[in-house]
């Protein structure tokens, strides 16, 4: 083990000197008008395809769908309580790699829940953090707020600085409800999820952009701005204020924002309950309103083009009657991968010990969502009492793919939800990493007798690219073979399974190739099938490409055991 340990450390320092030379990540996809075969029918091209729903497939005889747990990293938490500005436990709320600067980016939420433990009065703030390998972070001292008669630290957001300095920039609405009563939260809390650098910033002091909630100051999600990621300014008005904000119980305050590319818009999720779901504003027929029955944790969507105006709010996304009875959605984010929304959800078991663990969903227009493998968790909570009992994804607006490895940051903390941070010291949480390679989220995988057949169709698609590659592996000999056919089923010449080059071991881009044609070049503008042959083997993605790559073999640490062989345990 300690072998191992010392090798995967050596191996992080060392990517940190090649960060993104080699990252790939998924290219768009493009659904068309329905054609002129009829109403029903949908001409498909893509470029990157991970199979994490059926919308690509048409039958898989023999064949299933199995979820690829990333693995958690060996210095986990990476981030970790050491100072005393960090609190008794800290939180990622938004990590990111900045290309411009080549740095790993972290804010963190710190503080802590326990009265003896408040810094100042403060019960919660904001940390900021950098790396250059995404695993050893720096916490140098910023100096830019004061905080308890101090500036020894790396806050960059607290509850204090929030009236000295709002943002001069506009935005929600110039009329939003006053509450009538004071709110008395838990020590004063200010935070902020889902940083990103603005695509097209009005103002230098909007080259960042986040959500942020000031529990003793203001009601509702605001708006926060900064032209550094450190220097940070609050709108005064808010831009989300539901009943639960006015009515001073305290805001539901969990929410990620980035800038979608394909539909041109900002889009946000936050946490809300359904009955508090049909106005994004507030009024004043809210102050009074009384609490609901059931307090049931979901989320709800908007877009938006410039930040101030939002449009098609809705509630999108809960844990529904397939979902057992004591689960809850406790955060929700979300990326693209190319065109695919993958989402994460941090689900919470009511039951004792209280356990939160993250699943995917996935999405094709990031409103509606499918969950993928429902029931197994893609990150598992540990035993508890260990780092990540409770494990929550963070804001991470866009994917972190490096030399061809994703890295995916989250919340671990070690006790349960609803623990008294005061009866044990030992209660903490920090910063976890989890990485695989990429686009291995799921696969479609063998799983019956030799003597069977095992086949992956797709649904017709047009050929916009030339180069077919699968993200695959195959043990004990198995291979795989793609055969391409007409949308009637018919084998095209030239490229049937009989004339397949086998596909064998365990790479990220197969080149897939034919005894008479080494790509698609002849079939380009065409609609085709693609059926798979495949014995002892899995498929993880394909992709259709201009460019020719290297095969990408995956190295015997991210295999399916410590032997670096591909095949699945059970086999």
């Amino acid at each position: 083990m300690e072998t191992n340990r010392r090798s995967f450390i050596q191996a992080a320092g060392a990517a940190g000197a090649a960060l993104f030379a080699a990252g790939k990540i998924s290219g768009d996809e493009a659904v068309a008008s329905p054609s002129a075969r009829g109403n029903n029918d949908r001409r498909v091209h893509f470029t990157t395809e991970l199979f994490l729903d059926n919308h690509m497939l048409e039958s898989t005889p023999g064949v299933s769908r199995r979820l690829h747990q990333p693995k958690k990293h060996l210095l986990n938490p990476v981030v970790r309580c050491d100072r005393w500005c960090d609190g008794t436990y800290l939180q990622p709320y938004t990590t990111m790699y900045d290309e411009e600067e080549q740095l790993f980016k972290m804010w963190a939420r710190a503080g802590s829940d326990a009265k003896a433990g408040y810094v100042g009065g403060n019960a919660g703030w904001m940390l900021y953090f950098t790396s250059a390998d995404g695993i050893h972070w720096d916490r140098r001292d910023l100096s830019v707020v004061e905080v308890a008669g101090r500036r020894d630290h790396n806050i960059v957001f607290a509850s204090d600085m929030v009236p000295e300095s709002p943002t001069a920039l506009s935005y929600g609405p110039e009329e939003y409800v006053i509450p009538t009563k004071p709110m008395t939260p838990q020590g004063k809390k200010a935070f902020f999820w889902g940083v990103n650098k603005h695509p097209h910033p009005r103002d230098p002091a909007e080259r960042y952009v986040a959500l942020a909630i000031v529990q003793d100051h203001r009601r509702g999600a605001h708006i926060a701005t900064s032209p550094d990621g450190i220097r940070w300014s609050c709108a005064a008005s808010p831009f989300w204020q539901t009943p639960h904000d006015v009515a001073s119980t305290g805001d539901d305050c969990l929410m990620h924002l980035f800038f979608d590319e394909s539909k041109r818009k900002w889009v946000i999720y936050r946490r809300i309950i359904p009955e508090f779901s049909e106005r994004m504003i507030a009024n004043d027929s809210d102050r009074n309103r009384p609490p609901v029955d059931r307090y049931n944790r979901s989320y709800a969507y908007a877009e938006s083009d410039d930040l101030k105006e939002w449009h098609n709010h809705r509630f999108i996304l809960a844990m529904d009657a397939d979902d057992p009875a004591d689960t809850e959605l406790y955060q929700f984010a979300c990326h693209k991968f190319g065109a695919t929304y993958v989402g994460y959800m941090s689900i919470y078991y009511h039951r004792r010990p209280q356990p939160i663990d993250i699943h995917l969903a996935t999405s094709r227009d990031g409103v509606h969502f499918t969950r993928v493998c429902r029931g197994t968790p893609f990150i598992p909570s540990g035993p508890l009492g260990y780092y990540d009992f409770m494990a929550m994804t963070c804001s991470q607006p866009n994917p972190i793919v490096v030399n061809d490895t994703v890295y995916l940051y989250y919340a671990a903390l070690n006790f349960p939800h609803d623990v008294d941070m005061s009866e044990s010291a030992s209660y903490t949480g920090g910063a976890a990493l989890a990485t695989f390679k990429r686009d291995r989220f799921t696969s479609l995988e063998t799983g019956i007798p030799d003597a069977e057949p095992c086949r992956v169709s797709t649904k017709p698609f047009v050929v916009r690219h030339p180069r077919l590659y699968l993200n695959a592996a195959t043990w004990s000999k198995g291979s795989i073979r793609a055969e391409v056919l007409t949308r009637d089923w018919q084998p095209i010449p030239g490229f049937t399974a009989r004339e397949g080059r086998e596909i064998q071991g365990d790479a990220l881009d197969h080149p897939v190739t034919w005894s008479g044609s080494t790509d698609l070049n002849k079939l380009l503008g065409e609609e085709i099938r693609l059926k798979f042959h495949m014995t002892r083997a899995r498929i993880h993605a394909m992709a259709l490409s201009d460019d020719e790559r290297p095969s990408g073999d995956v190295e015997a640490e991210y295999r399916s055991d410590a032997q670096g062989d591909a095949a699945p345990k059970s086999n």
